[in-house]
């Protein structure tokens, strides 16, 4: 590979690395939307850890409390990613149960 070339992949490299780490940045400070799966909604409203009186461990507390519940974390997960109820309200709701 030419001079020429390993510059201009190492310039589309970092182009993209910066692009992705805006990307990043942005979208970390936002909600899920409406259109979210219940894992996203939730997910978005514990997140960062401390950040939610309902779970003020975040992420990590729930994966905890699921692993303790269900003994594995996928099979609740890929159920509840399955569900698409519009708010974090009804997300709790339908997940109750």
């Amino acid at each position: 590979m030419g001079r020429k070339a390993i510059f201009r992949s190492a310039a589309v490299f970092t182009g993209a690395a910066v692009s992705a780490l805006a990307v990043g940045v942005s979208a970390a400070g936002a909600d899920a939307s409406g259109h979210a799966s219940c894992i996203g909604i939730e997910a978005s409203a514990i997140s960062p850890p401390g950040s939610s009186d309902e779970l003020p461990g975040g992420m990590p507390e729930l994966v905890g409390f699921v692993r303790d519940e269900a003994g594995k974390v996928g099979p609740v997960a890929s159920l509840v990613a399955k569900l698409h109820e519009g708010s974090h309200a009804a997300c709790d709701e339908a997940t109750e149960g």
